[in-house]
C-alpha cells in the first residue's frame, strides 16, 4: 500500500488527529527505550547529566522529530517542502536575526520579571503549588545539566540543549504545526500566535509563559516572512546557547542584566532601554522581512 501522501487531501483537523497520534506512539517508545536502557528512575533530578542528556535526546526524537517527519511523508508529495526545509536565506538575513535576538533580549527579560510576579486566586492554590513544584524541578534539572563542569559537558549541553531542542522543537511547531493550521485560516497572525501558545504551553514552565511565548511567536514570524525552517531553527539554538553559555559563567549568570533579575532601582532606566530596543527591532524586522519575500520572490522567478 502507498502510504507517501496518503492524507494529502485530508482536513486539517485530521492531519492534526494524525501527528497527536504520531506523537502519543513516540511517547510510548521514548518511554519503552528509556525502560531498555535501565533509566527506570522516576526522579529525574538524582539521574546523572549524562543520562538525563540521553533521555531528554531520546524523548525530543521519539515524540517530536519522528512524528513530524512522518506526519509529512504522509501528507505531501514532498515532505520537504511541508516542512519547508527546501530554502535556506542568504547570510545577511541571518547576521540581522543575530542582532534582532539581541535586541528583543531586554523585552524577553522584562516579561519574564513581570510572569514571575503572577499570583494565583486563593482557590487556585494547588495549581499553583503543582506549578511551582513542577518550576523547580525543570530549573533543578537544567542546572545539573548546565553547571556539570568540562568542555565535554559544555559541547553535550550545546548538542542537546541549544540545537537539538531548536530542530525538533521548530520542526514540531513551525513546520508542522504551523502548516496544520494554516487549513484552517489565512489569518498568519493567528496561526503564529496558536502555535507560540502550544509551543510555550508544552514546557511546563509556567513562570516563564510569557517571555517563551514570545520567542515562539517571533520563530512563527520568521518561518512566514523567509519561508524556510532554517531561520526559527538558527534563532533558536542562538537564544539557547547564549543561555547555556551564560549560565556556564558565574559571574555572567549572576548579573541582572543577563539573568532578568532586574533590582527594583533599575527598573526605570531597563524599562526606558528595552523601549528602544524594542523601537530598533521592529524596524530591524521590517528590512529582515522586505529581503526574506524579496529573496523568496526572486528563488519563484528562478525556478
Amino acid at each position: 500500500m502507498k502510504f507517501k501522501a496518503l492524507f494529502s487531501n485530508k482536513s486539517g483537523l485530521f492531519q492534526l488527529w494524525i501527528l497527536l497520534f504520531l506523537m502519543m506512539a513516540g511517547v510510548i517508545l521514548a518511554s519503552l527505550l528509556t525502560i531498555l536502557l535501565g533509566f527506570t528512575d522516576g526522579n529525574l533530578t538524582s539521574q546523572d547529566p549524562g543520562v538525563l542528556r540521553l533521555i531528554q535526546s531520546t524523548s525530543v526524537f521519539c515524540s517530536f522529530l519522528f512524528p513530524t517527519l512522518g506526519l509529512a511523508w504522509l501528507c505531501s508529495y514532498s515532505p520537504a517542502d511541508y516542512l519547508s526545509l527546501n530554502r535556506l536565506p542568504s547570510s545577511q538575513i541571518f547576521i540581522a536575526v543575530t542582532l534582532a535576538l539581541f535586541l528583543l533580549s531586554p523585552l524577553i527579560n522584562l516579561t519574564a520579571l513581570l510572569n514571575q510576579q503572577i499570583v494565583l486566586p486563593s482557590w487556585m492554590h494547588s495549581l499553583e503549588s503543582w506549578m511551582q513544584a513542577k518550576e523547580q524541578e525543570m530549573e533543578t534539572i537544567v542546572q545539573l545539566l548546565i553547571r556539570e563542569p568540562g568542555i565535554g559537558a559544555l559541547f553535550s549541553n550545546l548538542l542537546v540543549i541549544a540545537l537539538l531542542a531548536a530542530l525538533t522543537e521548530e520542526f514540531l511547531f513551525r513546520g508542522a504545526i504551523q502548516r496544520i493550521l494554516e487549513k484552517w485560516t489565512n489569518n498568519h497572525h493567528l496561526v503564529i500566535w496558536i502555535a507560540a501558545i502550544l509551543f510555550s504551553a508544552i514546557h511546563l514552565q509556567f513562570y516563564g509563559f510569557i517571555p517563551r511565548l514570545l520567542l515562539g511567536a517571533y520563530f512563527g514570524y520568521l518561518l512566514y516572512w523567509s519561508k524556510s525552517i532554517w531561520l526559527p531553527v538558527f534563532a533558536h539554538f542562538l537564544n539557547n546557547a547564549v543561555a547555556v553559555l551564560a549560565e556556564r559563567d558565574q559571574q555572567l549568570s549572576q548579573n541582572e542584566f543577563i539573568s532578568g533579575d532586574i533590582q527594583a532601582d533599575h527598573l526605570f532606566g531597563y524599562s526606558t532601554l528595552t523601549l528602544i530596543a524594542c523601537v530598533l527591532f521592529y524596524f530591524l524586522n521590517k528590512q529582515i522581512r522586505a529581503k526574506a519575500v524579496k529573496e523568496n520572490q526572486n528563488t519563484f522567478f528562478r525556478n
